[in-house]
């Protein structure tokens, strides 16, 4: 069986290199992102190798802490993370930033999730994909801020 994957495709109003700064300045992320908090220093950089420590919020309120390792990145157009496990549930996380003739972005925003338990996730993603599609939302509405 193949691994489930989420994807999200978003048009952002702005220049690649605008939309990288935002992707990748994680100490910022609780600003925008619906969910997602990173527990980083300002100076974080986009590094293989980098660990960031985070915490996940439900609708619930509940917090769950989790560690992202970046596995890929290459500025400023695709940064790839990983978090989880594959005891359990390991997802791989990639944002690829196109340019646009028009000069705007195409951000694809997309997971494939592995491991023994990746398969109890496949009723769950169609409200998956709608949630990347708010939190590409939310990175639209951050870096237009920033920039307008």
């Amino acid at each position: 069986m193949e691994a489930p994957v989420v994807t999200a495709v978003t048009r952002i109003s702005a220049p690649v290199e605008d939309v990288w700064r935002v992707l990748v300045a994680f100490d910022e992320y609780a600003r925008w992102h619906p969910v997602l908090a990173f527990d980083t220093k300002p100076d974080q950089q986009a590094v293989v190798g980098a660990d960031l420590p985070a915490r996940v919020s439900g609708g619930d309120g509940a917090e769950q802490h989790v560690t992202m390792r970046i596995v890929d990145a290459e500025a400023p157009r695709r940064l790839v993370w990983e978090g989880g496990s594959l005891d359990a549930v390991l997802g791989r996380h990639s944002f690829v930033l196109d340019p646009q003739p028009d000069g705007s972005t195409e951000l694809t925003d997309s997971e494939e999730f592995f491991g023994p338990a990746a398969t109890d996730l496949v009723p769950a993603l169609g409200q998956l994909t709608e949630d990347y599609a708010r939190y590409g939302a939310a990175l639209h509405s951050r870096v237009t801020g920033l920039s307008g």
